[in-house]
């Protein structure tokens, strides 16, 4: 049996206040303290549309190869739950923001972006022995959910998908993605079908509110190995929405699910439709950052992905390029000693002239030192060779530990990159 795997990922967005009032963005506050009549639902109260969550989600939408419903609306998703005080959630249903995206993982294998839309989100319940407390600072923040197709295939592709996300919505300043806050949460749909089968499961198990890279993958495996042993029971796994127990380390059932549940969607009455003019962004985006370095620069995998993690650390090293320093030198300086982050490009670069006078710069020299490391070092060579790119790191250290950090770096590296190659 194989897995058949979607996300929807939850997005609260970076803005001062909430999504259709003025109330501050600012839920770990004291509890209760950051609502109104629109937050709360009361009779009598109009929403208006916060415009730069809207812009938010487009630019989103744009760089997740989305195209754009330029005629959108907002709707009401009725149902009834503790911390939804107004008993409906407003939210997108039929014209969402952005429909039929993808995003390009590693392998270049391209998984489909359903829809991007944007909704409100709900309060938080806090159980305790003498009951159930409410605080509904958290209700009516912007949130944004990205819904994949039911294309991933394994718990590496949907942790590989999910950081993706996340690598892209922090670079883009959409929201910061704290997931111990509850910034970005993970709902995982996963259900098994048979080898070479295209055919979409008739099932699907929920899992809700996953709020770690470690605990999906964690949640995945288990569902695999559980709904597995379902099937070797001659029996089929249960429709319901499950939770994510971490301590367990194990979904726990939380209730049955219906084949399609009735939110009985229609349009929010209180609400003018959304009519969006976009323009093409003109931003570099964290691939094309990492394309970059690859090609033009001819920096090391390993190198180009730690400098494209966030984009304050990829403009760094820009401004260390324009300041006239090595590609590979700038790039050591930010991955080995990162508070130079907080110092002016500038002043780093005369300092790294000076420091420059110093080093080794002899090729035959640099060899034999590099040929050592690497002799001394077998089983590190042997990983790289395997795959795993990111050992040439704890090499480059070697080499400079080994030449008592006169080597100079961007010539060390070359050679390291060519020896590890024959």
């Amino acid at each position: 049996m194989k897995p058949v795997i979607g996300l929807e990922i939850h997005i609260q967005l970076k803005t001062q206040t909430k999504m259709f009032c003025s109330c501050a963005n600012a839920w770990e506050a004291e509890p209760n303290s950051k609502t109104c009549p629109i937050c709360l639902g009361l009779p009598g109260a109009i929403p208006t549309i916060n415009k730069l969550a809207v812009d938010l989600v487009v630019k989103t939408s744009q760089a997740l190869n989305c195209a754009i419903n330029n005629h959108s609306f907002f709707e009401r998703k009725n149902y009834f739950y503790p911390d939804l005080p107004k008993g409906f959630q407003i939210s997108q249903h039929r014209k969402p923001i952005g429909i039929n995206g993808y995003l390009e993982l590693g392998n270049a294998k391209k998984i489909n972006i359903t829809d991007v839309h944007l909704e409100e989100d709900t309060g938080k319940s806090m159980h305790t022995d003498e009951g159930t407390l409410l605080d509904f600072n958290k209700c009516g923040i912007p949130l944004m959910e990205i819904v994949s197709g039911p294309e991933l295939e394994s718990a590496e592709e949907a942790v590989e998908y999910s950081k993706k996300i996340y690598q892209l919505v922090r670079w883009l300043e959409v929201s910061e993605c704290d997931m111990e806050k509850g910034q970005m949460r993970l709902e995982l749909n996963i259900s098994l079908r048979p080898e070479g089968s295209t055919d979409l499961p008739s099932y699907k198990v929920e899992v809700k509110n996953i709020n770690s890279f470690k605990f999906l993958k964690n949640a995945i495996d288990y569902e695999i190995k559980r709904q597995t042993e379902i099937f070797d029971k001659g029996e089929k796994p249960t429709q319901e929405n499950r939770g994510f127990d971490d301590v367990k380390g194990k979904t726990v059932s939380q209730r049955e699910k219906e084949e399609a549940h009735d939110y009985r969607y229609f349009p929010e009455p209180d609400l003018p439709p959304l009519r969006l003019e976009t323009k093409p962004l003109t931003e570099i985006l964290p691939q094309e950052a990492f394309k970059k370095l690859l090609e033009k620069f001819k920096l090391p995998m390993a190198m180009a992905e730690q400098l494209t993690r966030e984009k304050s650390v990829y403009q760094f090293f820009e401004k260390l390029i324009e300041e006239g320093m090595g590609p590979v030198g700038a790039g050591n300086i930010i991955i080995n000693k990162p508070s130079v982050l907080q110092e002016d490009p500038k002043i780093i670069n005369q300092k790294s002239k000076i420091k420059n006078q110093n080093l080794i710069k002899d090729d035959t020299i640099i060899n034999n030192i590099v040929e050592k490391v690497l002799a001394s070092n077998p089983k590190v060579v042997a990983d790289y060779k395997a795959g795993k790119e990111e050992t040439v790191k704890f090499l480059m250290g070697q080499v400079m530990k080994e030449s008592k950090g006169q080597a100079d770096p961007q010539l060390a590296s070359q050679k390291l990159q060519e020896l590890l190659k024959q």
